[in-house]
């Protein structure tokens, strides 16, 4: 049986603080006399002289790869992984989640320029992790080392996945806990019903795993504190992120005092935390600037934050990096690293008690497997194939639609019924506690070749 550490919200803030108290962030490098003259020396000598990158469409895992590609479409599955050459031979690396052009006024600002103009900046996190890893290879020294001092060796994870069918949401609490995670994070949405996925991962969950519920930040408190008190029955929920539309401070700050599950914030204010209208604060997709400002934010408010980016091992050994120095970046972060079946780094990093180590050697730590990287580029982009998005609401109705999440605009439609079947659609109107259940009309079943033409037309159809 696996066991896990279960903070309660009053134990998860009263540690934090703690560690605040004994811990300093400082937003300078923490280097020596003798690598800041290196480092004086490299910004006349050190120049980024080409910027390369490569698309990946590296296979997720057989049990959930068509799910995730139903729901999110090839922007999600697809990664860039950005190489920085320099004059020196030195080259840095970057790791994106969905393909990532680089644009004219990328070139103009990076080629020609030295890594070492870039540290602390304020946009690109994509670059970010690329400047870091080229700067720490020069001076010989991890990357965290340009942030501050150490704090941490190991730092905590968690896994991540779309909102899914209950049977496919328990499935996933399995691979997440074997591969070593204690969470996993999703977001909520309107076309399946969060107790009905809460109870079916709670018979799986082992002991003390918990899961993070995003509730997307859309709606006001009366819709969704009757969701919360049904979730209350379920241990498996650990903490609630966005669960109210950020309008009314007073809402959040009456959630924070009234239930025990810690309540963060990530598309509401920063300033949230510090005025008490939230118990911690998720820098998503942050570039390094931007994190460092939120660190130190939570440093001074005694607040917990955690940093969500998404993509592979590089992506992650940056993370890691950041969090080795953040003092309060103490809950589990994203990444989404496990989602694929593979890397194109020649390190491991395996996940153990829901951690993973900080990568000790220079820069981020992790070399480049350029022969990997060769034979991965050799997938192709998956292809859409026909299929029905089948919604079932309890009292009816049954609804079939069309739903392709390579479309522009589309990878988060699932989520949300007015943006996957328009403001008319039938049925109650959109909660996330509606008695529905949602899956997939198959190609190969009774009446498909039928609805299928009635939807190229029009958003949806409701049958019998």
């Amino acid at each position: 049986m696996l066991s896990y550490r279960d903070p309660t919200r009053r134990q998860f803030l009263s540690s934090t603080t703690a560690a605040a108290a004994g811990l300093g962030l400082s937003a300078l490098p923490a280097l020596g006399a003798g690598l800041l003259r290196k480092a004086r020396r490299g910004a006349e000598k050190l120049q980024i002289t080409h910027i390369e990158t490569h698309n990946l469409y590296i296979p997720w895992h057989p049990f959930n790869d068509q799910d995730l590609f139903r729901y999110h479409g090839h922007r999600l599955r697809g990664r860039t992984i950005l190489v920085l050459h320099t004059n020196m031979g030195l080259v840095g690396l970057g790791d994106s989640w969905g393909i990532f052009e680089v644009t004219d006024e990328h070139k103009k600002r990076y080629l020609g320029a030295s890594p070492l103009d870039f540290l602390g900046s304020r946009s690109d996190l994509f670059f970010n992790m690329a400047i870091y890893d080229l700067v720490g290879k020069y001076l010989d020294v991890p990357a965290w080392k340009l942030l501050g001092q150490q704090v941490r060796q190991r730092i905590p994870v968690a896994a991540w996945t779309c909102s899914l069918r209950p049977e496919m949401m328990a499935q996933e609490i399995q691979q997440a806990a074997s591969l070593g995670y204690r969470w996993l994070k999703y977001h909520v949405d309107q076309v399946q019903n969060v107790a009905d996925q809460a109870r079916a991962m709670q018979a799986v969950a082992p002991a003390g795993f918990r899961v993070h519920l995003d509730f997307n930040m859309n709606s006001p408190l009366e819709h969704i504190e009757p969701i919360l008190q049904e979730l209350k029955s379920y241990p498996v929920i650990g903490r609630i992120e966005d669960p109210i539309d950020a309008d009314r401070p007073q809402d959040w700050q009456y959630l924070c005092q009234k239930y025990d599950w810690p309540i963060l914030s990530h598309h509401a204010p920063s300033d949230f935390m510090v005025k008490g209208h939230a118990d911690g604060h998720m820098a998503g997709h942050a570039p390094i600037g931007e994190a460092i400002q939120v660190a130190a934010m939570a440093r001074h408010v005694g607040k917990p934050i955690m940093l969500q980016q998404c993509g592979g091992y590089i992506n992650q050994a940056f993370l890691a990096h950041e969090a080795a120095v953040f003092d309060m970046a103490t809950i589990d972060h994203v990444n989404l690293a496990e989602l694929w079946t593979d890397q194109v780094v020649k390190q491991a990093m395996p996940i153990t008690d829901g951690t993973i180590g900080v990568p000790d050697g220079p820069g981020l730590g992790v070399t480049l497997d350029w022969e990997k990287l060769h034979q991965l580029k050799q997938i192709a982009r998956p292809d859409y194939k026909p299929f029905l998005v089948r919604i079932k609401y309890q009292d009816g109705p049954v609804i079939l639609a069309r739903h392709d999440a390579s479309q522009p605009g589309q990878t988060d439609s699932m989520r949300f019924i007015g943006r996957l079947l328009g403001d008319n659609a039938p049925g109650p109107p959109p909660r996330y506690n509606n008695r529905v259940h949602t899956d997939w009309m198959e190609p190969d079943e009774v009446g498909f070749g039928k609805w299928w033409d009635a939807t190229q037309q029009q958003k949806w159809v409701v049958v019998d």
